[in-house]
């Protein structure tokens, strides 16, 4: 099973744009986020995030409260795209 979308969202008062791409692999599901702006690197190294459903995120190591601050928010408008209603 593979679902890929883009999300939109706002991060300190900037917009930003991700690529997310769900994964089932070893009866695990996972997700990947791979973040389209370049800024981003200076807090999520290689603008890629890897979080399992089961167990939380796997890649990278949040260093700091603005990195979870943006995983907080790249969630939420994940969260948000997967409970839009159906047109």
């Amino acid at each position: 099973m593979s679902r890929v979308f883009t999300i939109n969202f706002s991060f300190k008062e900037k917009n930003y744009t991700a690529l997310v791409s769900f994964r089932s692999r070893e009866h695990e599901l996972s997700y990947l986020v791979r973040y389209l702006d370049e800024d981003i690197d200076t807090l999520i190294p290689g603008n890629k995030l890897l979080v399992s459903l089961s167990g939380g995120i796997e890649y990278p190591k949040l260093e700091t409260k603005l990195a979870r601050d943006l995983v907080y928010k790249t969630t939420e408008a994940i969260n948000g795209y997967l409970h839009m209603p159906a047109n």
